[in-house]
């Protein structure tokens, strides 16, 4: 059982940085992938094909900004728990990130965190409690 963190863009990497570091502090297993809903389709859907075919039980974070496709795409792609993570940034600093993900249609079960500095922590905790769960 681990936490993977798939990003939608290599420049979303630095945000997520005390999500790692809780991580390591808390041993909690975890896998970190670039693959842009708008860039990279395909490969994103193949990767989580394998994923879900190998069995292994995961939460993901899927971490995106801007429009913030990658979260509601990641959750229909596969079975796994996703939370969707928003990046601050762009005009709005995040917000069209957040409503992008909150406001996904019924039937898409994504759930987020807020938009914060503490978000990446949030998410990493959230993410292992989740995790915790199948262990009992």
């Amino acid at each position: 059982m681990k936490v993977i963190t798939i990003y939608g863009s290599q420049s979303d990497l630095p945000f997520m940085e005390p999500a790692r570091e809780y991580f390591a502090a808390n041993n909690v297993e975890h896998e970190e992938v670039v693959y842009s809903a708008h860039r990279n389709l395909p490969e994103l859907v193949k990767y989580l094909e394998d994923l879900e075919a190998s069995g292994e039980k995961a939460v993901i974070l899927a971490v995106a900004g801007l429009s913030a496709a990658l979260p509601g795409v990641v959750v229909m792609s596969c079975s796994l728990p996703v939370i969707g993570v928003p990046v601050p940034g762009g005009p709005l600093n995040g917000i069209d990130a957040l409503l992008a993900i909150t406001q996904v249609p019924g039937g898409v079960p994504c759930t987020s965190v807020g938009l914060h500095k503490k978000t990446p922590v949030n998410a990493a905790m959230a993410a292992h409690r989740i995790l915790k769960l199948a262990e009992k």
